[in-house]
């Protein structure tokens, strides 16, 4: 009687050691599963912050692009013939010589000022 109570006790335990050892593995394959999936959505993320990081390059780029061509543009603006001196010689009586040597305009931009603010057009 000793040896069936024996091995009752013995097939109680190792039946607590099978269940618990699928219990682990059930765990273990959960746990597994849980870590691949958080590694695909790490790639992922890496993924997008890589392309986040050229398109904020780029843009940085543009950004400086258009900058440097603000700066140009600021200087070209800078050294424009005197238009406002140039108006102001016109309603004097300046002729269309005197606005191309004293403001450094072209012809045309002489002629211009000249028939759009010369004495002749004041009334």
């Amino acid at each position: 009687m000793t040896i069936f109570v024996v091995f009752t006790v013995m097939s109680a335990v190792f039946l607590v050691i099978g269940l618990a050892t699928m219990r682990l593995l059930k765990l273990y394959q959960l746990q597994t599963k849980r870590i691949h999936d958080l590694q695909n959505q790490i790639t992922a993320l890496c993924s997008g912050a890589a392309g986040t990081d050229d398109r904020i390059h780029k843009f940085e780029q543009t950004l400086s692009k258009l900058r440097d061509h603000q700066r140009s543009l600021d200087l070209s603006a800078n050294h424009q013939p005197g238009y406002d001196h140039a108006i102001r010689l016109a309603k004097k009586g300046a002729d269309i010589q005197q606005l191309i040597n004293n403001c450094n305009l072209s012809d045309e931009e002489a002629h211009l000022i000249t028939t759009l603010h010369g004495q002749r057009n004041v009334h």
